[in-house]
């Protein structure tokens, strides 16, 4: 099923901050180590997801009304050491419960980002979580370094578009 690719704005944040907080729950029911495990829902509460609306960086992902995805997109990343034409995704999450969305935002970002002139998409993973990382090199996004903050240890991933 294909849906469509929207900034969002506050009035979605409700319903982005719940998607996450499964995404959590499933993460424990699953025994995957990332969000669940290094208080990010404390670190991004939904006051933060308010303020990224706020500042036009919040976009999602609706299929049939509802948001089945949803990141922010932002444009530089202090994990980056050196500047590029890129989109820099954050919090990237998708609905366990709708099959693919997770691929189909990333084309969504993927189109943005061509539309805006960048050159490639940046984002990171959890070290640890290999079923993701897995899913990310699928998709075209290579290893480009590590970085830490707080608890967290990732994997920087980087796409370059053609």
């Amino acid at each position: 099923m294909r849906g469509t690719f929207e900034l969002a704005g506050e009035q979605a944040v409700d319903e982005v901050f719940g998607l996450i907080l499964r995404r959590i729950d499933w993460m424990d029911e699953k025994g995957i180590r990332q969000w669940n495990v290094t208080g990010y829902a404390e670190a991004y509460p939904k006051t933060h997801y308010q303020e990224q609306a706020r500042l036009g960086r919040l976009y999602v992902l609706r299929r049939e009304g509802r948001i089945a995805g949803a990141a922010v997109l932002l444009e530089r990343d202090g994990f980056w050491a050196e500047e590029a034409p890129a989109c820099y995704v954050h919090s990237l999450v998708s609905s366990p419960e709708e099959k693919g969305a997770g691929g189909e935002l990333l084309e969504g970002v993927e189109a943005l980002a061509r539309a805006q002139g960048k050159t490639r998409v940046r984002l990171d993973c959890a070290v640890d979580n290999q079923p993701l990382n897995r899913w990310y090199e699928a998709r075209g996004y290579r290893p480009a370094g590590t970085c830490e903050d707080g608890p967290y240890r990732g994997i920087l991933r980087e796409k370059v578009l053609g």
